[in-house]
Order: structure tokens, then C-alpha cells, then sequence
């Protein structure tokens, strides 16, 4: 059944959802979630994020809020940086 084999195709993946704090974004994280992805949202309304990352977390679902802007140097930085952090491979 196609629907069961991609339940687990993003098991391993981590997703970043910009503008997660806007309708879209969140409707794409919410999306994500129940696929199994790993989930950044990414935005600038911390409270939307939060309350998002709660959400989405309830659920099960590994998530993570960055509140910066991914369109600059500095927030692609810190979106790598915590990415990188929070969800790397065990070694």
C-alpha cells in the first residue's frame, strides 16, 4: 500500500519548515510530523513557533524552534548549528 511505505520514509530526515509561524508553514509541519520527520520550525513570532513546537511535539513527533531568519548568513548559521546539534547521527 503506498500510503504505509511512506509513513517511515522520513524517519531519519530532519525537515526545516521556514515560516512555520504563518498558516502554510505550520499546515507543512503539522504535515511533516506525521510522516515522521524530525521538524525545525523556523520563523520570527516566537509565540506562534512555541506553541506550534508544542503541538507537533504532543503528538510525538521530534521538533525544534529556531526564531531567526534563515534568510541571512547569521540565521542559515544558527539553523546549521542547531541542526547539527540537536540532531546529528549518534556516533
Amino acid at each position: 500500500m503506498p500510503g504505509q511505505q511512506s509513513r517511515g520514509a522520513f524517519d531519519s530526515r530532519v525537515v526545516v519548515v521556514t515560516d512555520a509561524d504563518h498558516e502554510r508553514g505550520a499546515a507543512i509541519a503539522r504535515a511533516l510530523a506525521t510522516v515522521r520527520a524530525a521538524v525545525v520550525v523556523a520563523g520570527d513570532d516566537a509565540d506562534a513557533l512555541g506553541a506550534l513546537a508544542a503541538e507537533i511535539g504532543a503528538a510525538g513527533a521530534r521538533v525544534a524552534v529556531l526564531v531567526d531568519d534563515v534568510g541571512t548568513d547569521a540565521g542559515r548559521a544558527a539553523l546549521i548549528e542547531m541542526v547539527n546539534e540537536l540532531f546529528a547521527p549518534a556516533s
